[in-house]
């Protein structure tokens, strides 16, 4: 039998890269699959995607301005010219490659490689991070061979679809110890908004650190490579700062609580390493995306949830205090996640795109 070639696409952000990248290795190490690959050049791929040492494409596209003003417009038209010129981009290396099958995970650099999958009735198959589906997921499930969810709730957004509830898959692998040099007496919380860095997390924290706020606890954190020049000042003994961690997993096993944005995969480390959280959701994401996500951890009582335009220095560090201070609640929050249902979600994709290889 002649080698699958499988090619994936989604990108833009981790939230929808990394997962990718998680299928390709797990379907990577049960079979001889031949991979390639399309992205966008502005995209987190970029810069992560030769390490993979597969076929690529890297196309000119970005997501539509939502927002009313001549200046999205303008840029609009620009994105409409790119889609055009990436179309034909896309066509010339399903050309090359030809794909017995399309893998995607979403966001913006997806939406052409789908769309020419469509044209060229290559079957393709999608996963979706989000409790809330995506515009790319909504506009593409219903010819998709199979949709896999991360929540189980965006079922009901997804009509005459073929969907299975996987989870989301997480790329952590086992990463060398940090030696994290704090006060033991004191809980440790870690800081993070995403693979770039929280500018309105970032602000937070920092307003808080100036006046002497933390003193109660140790923090860890992450602010981003574009922030880190701008913030490295504010360490000191029970702060230690990053612009970019890749020992995660290392980091979520030395703390014991974690204030972050609510992206898919975000809520998916929070629950495979049981962390209690506090969650702000970004108010801009797409459909509200990540409002969604962290109310699934609040609603199984694994997280407390403030909005952004309820986040101030009073409720944060009143928040924090409760947390830190009370081993019952911490506890209990812990606990909890025993109770959210997680499938093993790679086992899942992989055995279906394993068991459908000639069939699809």
């Amino acid at each position: 039998m002649p080698k699958m070639n499988i090619l994936l696409c989604g990108g833009g952000t981790g939230g929808h890269y990394y997962p990718l990248m998680a299928i390709k290795e797990d379907l990577h190490s049960k079979s001889d699959f031949c991979f390639s690959f399309i992205g966008a050049k502005k995209g987190i791929e970029s810069s992560k995607i030769h390490s993979e040492s597969i076929p690529f494409k890297l196309i000119s596209i970005s997501g539509l301005n939502r927002k009313v003003s001549i200046k999205s417009l303008f840029e609009n038209i620009i994105v409409g010219i790119n889609i055009i010129i990436g179309f034909f981009h896309v066509l010339i290396f399903f050309t090359k490659q030809k794909p017995n099958l399309v893998i995607s995970t979403g966001g913006y650099p997806s939406f052409l490689p789908l769309q020419v999958a469509r044209i060229l009735k290559v079957p393709y198959v999608l996963h979706e991070q989000n409790s809330y589906p995506g515009v790319v997921t909504k506009f593409f499930s219903k010819n998709a061979k199979a949709v896999f969810l991360g929540f189980k709730d965006a079922e009901k957004y997804l009509n005459k679809t073929n969907t299975i509830f996987s989870g989301n898959p997480v790329l952590l692998h086992e990463s060398k110890s940090i030696n994290i040099n704090m006060n033991n007496d004191l809980r440790t919380l870690l800081v993070f908004g995403g693979s770039q860095g929280s500018q309105f997390l970032n602000q937070k924290i920092k307003i808080a650190l100036e006046n002497d706020k933390l003193d109660f606890i140790n923090v860890i954190w992450i602010v981003g490579k574009n922030n880190y020049e701008s913030l490295k000042h504010l360490k000191r003994k029970n702060i230690i700062i990053y612009d970019y961690c890749n020992e995660m997993s290392s980091l979520y096993q030395n703390v014991d609580l974690v204030l972050s944005r609510s992206g898919a995969m975000t809520i998916a480390e929070l629950i495979k390493f049981e962390k209690p959280s506090i969650l702000v959701p970004f108010k801009f994401s797409s459909e509200n995306h990540q409002h969604f996500n962290a109310k699934f951890l609040q609603d199984n009582f694994c997280s407390k949830l403030i909005e952004e335009d309820d986040f101030n220095d009073e409720t944060f560090v009143s928040t924090l205090k409760n947390l830190s201070k009370d081993d019952r609640i911490l506890d209990s929050m812990k606990t909890n996640f025993k109770n959210v249902n997680i499938p093993d979600t790679l086992s899942i994709i992989s055995s279906f795109i394993m068991e459908k290889k000639y069939a699809l």
